[in-house]
């Protein structure tokens, strides 16, 4: 499980590392003028990560869960 873990963790550090990479470019004007100035980015940035969090939380989940049917299906199998 502890295998998992690291492996997810290094994905979300890759993914997070690609973002910063991208969002490094200059910004389009109004892009600044409509998220930088209003205060609306950090809702952005929020929104996201909540997406991003469930979609972990929720890969996490469906790994465990195959991986009980499996253990299941050998057990099955062998018995």
């Amino acid at each position: 499980m502890m295998k998992h873990m690291h492996k997810l963790a290094a994905a979300a550090t890759g993914a997070l590392l690609s973002v910063r990479t991208f969002a490094s470019s200059a910004a389009p004007d109004w892009v600044e003028e409509t998220f930088y100035r209003s205060g609306k980015i950090n809702a952005v940035i929020a929104v996201v990560t909540v997406v991003l969090l469930g979609l972990a939380l929720w890969m996490f989940r469906s790994d465990r869960r195959l991986a009980r049917l499996e253990k299941r299906m050998n057990e099955r199998s062998k018995g």
